[in-house]
């Protein structure tokens, strides 16, 4: 999977995958094998990188995530490849009419609004199984759902619209 990330303005693309049995990220033409461990509360990680060993803390505000290790505190701006795209189809519209649609090809597993619901910046509208994957896809702004155009089950293609919401 491929992960964009942005510290300090500085934005970095890393792809992250399982090779010969272990973790792998790339960097450009870095490469760092990872083994990642939860500890406690699902806030504190331990990592190893290339065989060091870190503490992790982390705590995730949707695409931004705080991490404490090494003694400081870095805020990390992440999103994958499929938020990126979601992010180009949906557009960030603030007011009016906002249109949730599926970033790639799937099924529409669930959908957890109804015409008429107010909902919130950031809820869960429709859940989208993509490669063996399920993918929530959430409200960009708060909003009322004046339409739903898909179905349960129902396969969608990249760029449909799903739900329009005022």
């Amino acid at each position: 999977m491929k992960y964009l990330t942005r510290l300090d303005g500085v934005e970095r693309e890393f792809v992250i995958e399982r090779a010969n049995g272990q973790l792998v990220a790339r960097s450009g033409d870095r490469t760092f094998v990872l083994d990642l461990a939860l500890v406690g509360d699902g806030t504190t990680f331990s990592l190893l990188v290339d065989g060091l060993s870190y503490d992790v803390v982390a705590d995730v505000d949707r695409e931004d995530v705080a991490l404490q290790m090494v003694g400081q505190r870095f805020v990390v701006h992440v999103e994958d490849e499929r938020e990126r795209a979601a992010h180009a189809v949906a557009g960030n519209k603030v007011g009016g009419k906002q249109e949730l649609r599926a970033a790639m090809p799937g099924i529409v597993i669930d959908i957890k609004a109804a015409i008429g619901d107010v909902v919130e910046e950031g809820q869960t509208l429709v859940l989208l199984e993509a490669m063996k994957m399920q993918n929530p896809l959430a409200a960009e702004s708060a909003g009322k759902v004046t339409r739903i155009l898909c179905k349960k089950g129902e396969a969608v293609a990249a760029g449909a619209l799903l739900i329009e919401l005022e």
